[in-house]
């Protein structure tokens, strides 16, 4: 049985009718698995307690943030304007339609939901008349225009991948600008007004462009399906907020997205359109907990494109991207899965943190507790990005960063390596800064490693790291030319070595006695257990893996 088809015509036909219990009833007659008492959740409600954290959070004083955000989407929407009139006298394009040649900037995201922070990155969109091309002019032109910018900490174009942007930090906001390219020489006075007539124009166009305008799209139709718009926007924030100090929040690295968490909210929103905030976050957890993700996490919507869209729509048979692990799919056609970096490594923390969650309902002093990940776990792999200068760093980090899903695919996709009854492994969400004094700057994951199993077989790890190794190698090769300068470390180091471990990297690592990594070099000169996995990736070439290199892996 379809879930997301049958259970939302259901629910759009009958919910403004539905009890609670009503409701229930058909989420296990459609799903199977799903279940909740809406007697006990009323119970683990602590309205008080979560209120509480609500003011100790500052989210009530969003409002003030959100307001010097739009201060500077004005201020950078109107170099944005000047930008593009210049493009279009250099094209020579007639005064007289200058004022319809102009480029706007507008929100979408976290921003445009009303759910960002002061954590929260401000995403925006550049939409462009034709005659403003990517390459020349946005990743050149204004590229350098927003680089002299009085109040510009750091900027970055990311160029090379499906979601090409221009990241920046300015006035201690991090910024994502995103480019759509119009195929018409003018950019409509009301966007949203035609942004599906816009949309179809670019059916034959890049690619690029049609899904960032729908980063738009998506947005405007979550907001419009909402029952209770604020109830929404109120819950979304406590979930976002329990993902942060959860550790699972981090769309780059294989967890969730600001997307994603929406798509999520919205969904326990349109099913139970009469509960309060504190009932809908409750049942965040319960629905989520028991959710079968072989089934997509679909929302009700009326995007009006259906038909216009259909060939490009997410087909579930055909995405490929993260082996149907978990799906959660945007409203806008065409869909797009947001969830494609999702490996089982994650997705079985983001399954752990829902079903703790679940347990832990009705005490949201515990349900909201950080996690501390340097204490939950044995032993820990430590993937460093490293250079020996601060100029492209950041460019390195990106393409590091977006290779990291890959090493984890390449572990937990592995049954002869990684088997989850036997091990917990998890990743921090987001990298510590400068633990290497060695190099000018880097950037510092770490693995997590917990045996769960005191007769578990030991994690072959060189297999994949290996793999993982030859492959960023040879895709540095191709994107750096000065190779020397950007390096990739990886050590191995159990609990005891923690504490030096962050303070700074040191390739001295303690004896492993339970075996948990196999290591290649076992003599008489390895007996600290030396784990220092790659001293120099430029050291890999396209042909295979040097020796000593191997001999240097565990």
């Amino acid at each position: 049985m379809d879930f997301s088809n049958e259970l939302i015509n259901l629910i759009k036909e009958w919910a403004p009718r539905m009890s609670s219990q009503d409701i229930n009833n058909e989420l296990k007659r459609a799903h199977g698995r799903i279940d909740y008492d809406p007697n006990l959740m009323q119970h683990q409600c602590n309205k008080g307690q979560l209120l509480g954290f609500i003011e100790a959070e500052s989210l009530q004083a969003i409002e003030e943030n959100q307001q010097k955000s739009k201060e500077i989407q004005v201020y950078l929407g109107g170099i944005v304007k000047k930008w593009s009139q210049q493009c279009a006298k250099e094209k020579r394009i007639n005064e007289d339609h200058l004022k319809y040649c102009s480029a706007v900037l507008l929100p979408y995201g976290s921003v445009l939901l009303g759910v960002a922070d002061s954590k929260s990155d401000i995403d925006l969109i550049c939409i462009a008349p034709e005659f403003i091309d990517r390459r020349e002019q946005f990743f050149n032109g204004l590229f350098y225009l927003l680089s002299n910018e009085d109040g510009m900490e750091q900027i970055n174009k990311i160029e090379s991948t499906s979601n090409p942007i221009i990241k920046m930090i300015y006035k201690g906001f991090h910024i994502d600008i995103n480019f759509a390219q119009l195929n018409s020489d003018r950019v409509p006075e009301n966007i949203d007004e035609n942004l599906d007539e816009l949309r179809r124009n670019l059916l034959q166009s890049e690619d690029k462009s049609l899904y960032a305008l729908n980063g738009r799209k998506n947005g405007i139709l979550i907001s419009k399906s909402m029952p209770d718009h604020s109830q929404f926007v109120q819950a979304l924030r406590i979930i976002k907020q329990w993902a942060k100090k959860r550790k699972v929040s981090s769309n780059i690295i294989g967890y969730l997205g600001g997307i994603s968490w929406a798509i999520l909210m919205a969904k326990i929103c349109q099913l139970f359109p009469r509960v309060d905030v504190c009932q809908t976050v409750s049942l965040f957890f319960q629905i989520y907990s028991q959710w079968n993700w072989k089934i997509p996490v679909v929302i009700d919507e009326s995007d009006p494109e259906i038909e216009t869209f259909k060939t490009l729509c997410w087909k579930r048979d055909e995405d490929k991207r993260n082996d149907k692990i978990m799906q959660i799919i945007t409203p806008a056609y065409p869909f797009f899965n947001t969830t494609f970096k999702v490996n089982k490594i994650t997705f079985q923390t983001i399954f752990q943190e829902f079903q703790i969650g679940a347990q832990k309902l009705g005490d949201w002093n515990e349900v909201l507790r950080p996690f501390d990940f340097f204490d939950c776990f044995q032993y820990f792999v430590a993937i460093s990005i490293v250079s020996k200068s601060s100029e492209n760093f950041h460019k390195w980090t990106g393409f590091c960063e977006a290779q990291l899903p890959k090493l984890l695919k390449l572990i937990g996709h592995n049954e002869a390596i990684y088997d989850n009854t036997s091990f917990e492994l998890r990743i921090t969400p987001d990298g510590e800064e400068n633990l290497e004094r060695d190099y000018a700057k880097s950037l510092t994951y770490f693995l997590g490693i917990k045996k769960l199993k005191p007769d578990a077989w030991p994690l072959f790890l060189r297999i994949p790291i290996t793999q993982f190794a030859i492959e960023l190698n040879q895709r540095k090769l191709q994107s750096f030319k000065n190779e020397d300068e950007f390096n990739m470390k990886i050590y191995v180091a159990n609990v005891t070595d923690i504490d030096q471990l962050r303070g700074k990297l040191s390739p001295r690592m303690y004896d492993d006695s339970d075996s948990i990594v196999k290591k290649i070099k076992m003599n008489e000169e390895d007996k600290n257990g030396s784990a220092y996995l790659v001293k120099r990736i430029s050291s890999i070439q396209d042909s295979g893996i040097n020796q000593e290199v191997l001999n240097d892996m565990f």
